[in-house]
């Protein structure tokens, strides 16, 4: 897998449109069906990064536990 979310979008550009929402949300001019529509896209945001946070997890977790297997390979070998 590569360092692209599935929609596209790199998990640092994802980021920062979620600080971005968040500073937008935090604007007392902005009204509240905007304020309403900036949360729920700022929760969808939230969950894909989560997702892809989620996905590096299991992928270096499996990465870890690949190279263990390898050096108890290794040592039985010696």
């Amino acid at each position: 897998m590569n360092e692209k979310a599935k929609d596209g979008e790199r998990f640092e550009d994802q980021l920062a449109k979620l600080e971005e929402i968040v500073a937008r949300l935090e604007d007392e001019s902005v009204g509240l069906e905007q304020a309403l529509d900036l949360f729920e896209g700022g929760m969808e945001l939230a969950r894909s990064c989560r997702t892809r946070l989620e996905e590096v997890e299991q992928r270096v977790t499996q990465l870890l536990e690949d190279d263990e297997d390898e050096e108890a390979a290794d040592e039985e070998a010696e």
